[in-house]
């Protein structure tokens, strides 16, 4: 399991679900670990924060789910 990838495509949230009322804007994203591609909740993201292709996100934890959480490094 990589601890580290590249943000490959994203989108920020502004209409939560109601599981995430109360937590936007935040932001949903395609991870490349290597030559796999994940889909992540990405933390670390406030409004206004500049997000490009090809950051750099950390491996934080699974979700109730079993879904990588990243974080904005």
């Amino acid at each position: 399991m990589s601890n580290k990838g590249r943000l490959y495509t994203y989108t920020i949230v502004n209409v939560p679900t109601e599981k995430f009322k109360g937590q936007t804007p935040y932001l949903i994203g395609i991870v490349e670990e290597g030559e796999n591609r994940v889909l992540s909740k990405i933390e670390g993201y406030e409004e206004g924060k500049n997000i490009n292709i090809g950051d750099e996100v950390d491996f934080v934890y699974f979700d109730e789910y079993g879904n990588k959480v990243y974080k904005l490094v």
